[in-house]
């Protein structure tokens, strides 16, 4: 049996925001056998921008049941049932979270009709709800309300059943925890309650202690795969030690990917072999003399500028310098190798394209930019700034609340600590050419 769901929430943030509507489609595999929806008072403000969204406003839920008195019929008609929805992570989460608040575990497998749809009926224009539908001719009437949206989702499925030759929905809620040879101090509740999301997780010991650091696009998958398959050789001592296991959903995998370094680097984690911060204390600058040469140099590293190569000593800058030196066929006057005595036989123009593509491979090229991308929900994105070249951080916001400003931007973000790790990262990532916007000012 599988309950199709949509709600609408009140905001676009699964922590803070709550369910005022919701809609379930009770199918069998063939046909539907049941409904339900209901407005429900969030007993919080509708956001503005929701309230444009999908018409419902403070004064429509006043006089609605809470969640509280509408759980008991949630819980009956989904009971062991598989929760279907489009883009299910988030309709999952709030959900989930709003039984938590009143101390009940709801626990269900789920099936995603957009993962499904990409696999099923590949070659769509968009996997959004409404253009994916009209992509397929299935209209949706009520966009944006939980009953319109649950109807439409059901229909999709239905399309999705009949599309599906190679079984791949019964594959995808195969139960990959039974039999499993989990950690002896670890729950499988633990594991079963690991969200489906793009984020950072912990191995914590019994203190509660990070034994390890790690990143996904889905927690839960990656924690269920490293469990289960790579808990050997170097990583034997640490099943045992498994306590818990934590996690911080980013939405972005950029994000992901800085805050995991970040994460290493202060906590050191025992089993983090690879990816250990090195103790940086100098880097390799540049800048232009008063004769218009681009010069290196040395220097200790600090906050406020990005150095082309960061080190762990003077010798070991100096001996990259040589080395840049010689490939480039630079100057050891203009390198620090050796005294600024003499006049050069080249000219400012003709010595700094020699040094230019030196700084091509170690710099952004672009001084100062944000990347925008996916948020923790719907209706947020992430940010990460960069500004004279130096990483500067990463952050949130919602699209409705703040202008795409440079001002705006810079508030949002949680400053961070300029490091050669999050450089490559962002340069690596602008590489892929992902979907994320670049604003550069």
């Amino acid at each position: 049996m599988f309950a199709i769901v949509d709600t609408e929430t009140t905001g676009g943030n699964p922590v803070k925001d709550r369910i005022m509507e919701i809609a379930i489609v009770l199918h069998d595999g063939e046909k539907v056998v049941e409904e339900f929806s209901t407005l429900i008072n969030p007993q919080t403000p509708i956001s503005p921008f929701i309230i444009s969204l999908t018409g419902i406003n403070d004064e429509m839920v006043a006089s609605a049941p809470t969640f509280e008195e509408i759980a008991g019929n949630i819980m009956r008609i989904t009971d062991k049932c598989i929760f279907v929805a489009h883009n299910a992570r988030f309709d999952y989460s709030v959900l989930r979270r709003e039984f938590k608040r009143m101390g009940i575990r709801f626990q269900r497998k789920q099936l995603c009709t957009v993962h499904l749809s990409q696999k099923l009926l590949p070659g769509q224009q968009s996997y959004s709800l409404g253009k994916l539908c009209r992509g397929i001719g299935i209209q949706v009437e009520k966009r944006h309300r939980a009953l319109g949206d649950a109807r439409a989702t059901t229909m999709l499925f239905e399309k999705l059943l009949s599309s599906d030759r190679e079984h791949i929905i019964n594959s995808a809620f195969v139960d990959e925890l039974e039999g499993a040879d989990i950690p002896v101090n670890l729950s499988r509740e633990t594991v079963d309650d690991l969200p489906e999301e793009t984020g950072i997780y912990y191995f914590l010991d019994e203190k509660l202690r990070v034994l390890y650091v790690g990143k996904s696009r889905n927690i839960r998958k990656r924690v269920i795969d490293q469990i289960l398959n790579e808990m050997h050789h170097e990583y034997a001592p640490m099943k045992n030690l498994i306590y818990d296991v934590a996690y911080e959903i980013t939405g972005s995998e950029l994000v992901a990917q800085l805050m995991e370094f970040e994460e290493i680097a202060k906590s050191s984690p025992p089993f983090n072999f690879t990816r250990r911060k090195k103790e940086y204390r100098f880097g390799i600058y540049h800048y232009t003399d008063e004769n218009g040469y681009i010069n290196l140099s040395v220097g200790k590293l600090n906050e406020h500028s990005a150095p082309l190569i960061e080190t762990a000593s003077y010798n070991s800058s100096m001996k990259i310098i040589r080395k840049l030196v010689a490939r480039h066929q630079l100057d050891p006057r203009l390198s620090g190798l050796a005294k600024p005595e003499g006049v050069l036989s080249i000219t400012p123009q003709a010595y700094n394209q020699r040094v230019s593509p030196l700084l091509r491979k170690y710099q952004f090229d672009f001084p100062n930019f944000f990347i925008i991308g996916e948020g923790r929900s719907h209706h947020e994105q992430s940010v990460v700034w960069v500004e004279n070249q130096c990483y500067r951080g990463f952050g949130y916001f919602e699209p409705e609340n703040i202008e795409n400003d440079i001002r705006s931007l810079k508030e949002v973000v949680k400053p961070s600590k300029a490091n050669s790790d999050a450089h490559r990262l962002i340069k690596n990532w602008l590489k892929k050419k992902m979907k994320d916007e670049v604003i550069r000012y």
